[in-house]
């Protein structure tokens, strides 16, 4: 930027913005629909709420949030893939859905890397593997054992088949090599209900909802699925630390439109959310809730997402998922 005037510069801006203010301007009642394809209080909800505000007037519109759940994200994505390719219609989905569901759901004439155009990255997410403190157990030791005991079958919550915690149980059972029954739900508040119940053996529950559990003593913390361990959950070793690291993956969520949508728009959308979620009360939102900023630059959006949905989905792969 340096090398550019101030008046270049800001010609320069304007006139990436401008094709996102007309599609803003075209829209009824300057109204943008973020499509949440979870159910409310999980963490793409939360997440999503959050972002509405400086999104929003980063697009010159005002951003609703519509939660469209089930079949582990595809319906609310289906929906945001056949909508007006305007970019007023954007839907928040995670790499599970963009690498695993193809997997899962192989004979749906939908995919997210054909039928999707990605336009921001809104943070990564760890995930933390929980018991009820009625278990007893404190260590992933303690509930390995408990799994291979005799006449012990153990479960765990998911939201849904490909979802995270879907993933990381089944990643729990490749490194322990402890059969456990995954019990699918809707979304993060649905399953947490459950396990906050002491219905579920164990959860691999998204940061976001974990900590305020943890922290209150209603659920115990065995692991961390992140690289490090977080400031918020200091005392919680990472699954390498333990070594059952298996595979090396990194959960984060993400913004798309119809692939449909004419590059200017996603152009203009790119910039505008790449300034949204430097948004300081946005980052500081999400951090206190577990979410890692993850930047990636919007020139730089379609090769991560290229390489990044392999590596998933050789890991996918590697640990057997596949179609139910």
């Amino acid at each position: 930027m340096h090398q550019l005037t101030r008046r270049a510069w800001v010609a320069a801006v304007l006139a990436a913005t401008l094709p996102l203010q007309a599609a803003a301007q075209s829209g009824a009642g300057k109204t943008a629909t973020l499509v949440v394809p979870f159910a409310a209080g999980g963490p793409s909800d939360f997440i999503a709420r959050l972002l509405a505000r400086p999104l929003g007037r980063e697009m010159g519109a005002q951003v609703i949030i519509d939660n469209r759940p089930g079949a582990s994200g595809n319906i609310g994505a289906k929906q945001v893939m056949a909508s007006k390719p305007d970019g007023l219609t954007l839907v928040h989905t995670t790499i599970a859905m963009q690498a695993v569901n193809p997997l899962m759901y192989p004979d749906q004439d939908f995919n997210p890397s054909r039928d999707l155009v990605p336009v921001g990255i809104t943070g990564a997410l760890p995930n933390v593997l929980v018991v009820h403190p009625s278990s007893g157990i404190k260590t992933i030791a303690e509930l390995v054992a408990k799994g291979r005991q005799k006449n012990v079958q153990l479960n765990f919550a998911t939201f849904g088949p490909g979802s995270s915690p879907h993933f990381y149980g089944m990643l729990f059972e490749k490194t322990t090599q402890v059969a456990a029954e995954p019990i699918a739900y809707k979304g993060s508040g649905d399953a947490a209900k459950d396990m906050l119940a002491g219905r579920i053996d164990f959860m691999f529950d998204s940061m976001t909802t974990a900590i305020a559990n943890v922290k209150a003593g209603k659920l115990v913390a065995l692991a961390i699925t992140s690289p490090q361990r977080s400031a918020l959950l200091p005392d919680v070793p990472t699954l390498k630390e333990l070594g059952h690291g298996g595979v090396d993956v990194n959960f984060w969520l993400a913004l798309q439109v119809p692939a449909r949508t004419p590059p200017e728009i996603v152009s203009a959308l790119r910039q505008a959310i790449s300034r949204a979620v430097q948004d300081p009360e946005y980052k500081q939102g999400v951090a206190a809730r577990g979410v890692e900023n993850l930047h990636v630059a919007p020139e730089q959006l379609d090769a991560f997402f290229a390489s990044e949905t392999k590596r998933w989905r050789d890991a996918a792969l590697s640990i057997g998922i596949k179609a139910e």
